[in-house]
């Protein structure tokens, strides 16, 4: 499973003074950061965490919305 195959997007947000990564497969997780490759990075490991936590907790995995099936590079 790799986190990298997801769909990220980092935008800069004027009222929180930062930029805001967000992931299409997961709405509910974002991270912040001074730069929009920081914001990417954390968001990243993230969604690392949270996959392996449901891949050991047998629970579903989203997959990639952009085609890639997980495990191809």
């Amino acid at each position: 499973m790799n986190a990298a195959q997801y769909t990220y997007e980092a935008m800069w947000s004027e009222e929180e003074r930062t930029f805001i990564a967000r992931v299409t497969e997961f709405p509910s997780l974002a991270a912040r950061g001074d730069s929009r490759g920081s914001s990417l990075r954390s968001l990243r490991r993230v969604v690392d965490a949270v996959v392996k936590d449901l891949a050991k907790s047998g629970e579903e995995i989203p997959e990639p919305s952009n085609g890639n099936k997980r495990g191809k590079k």
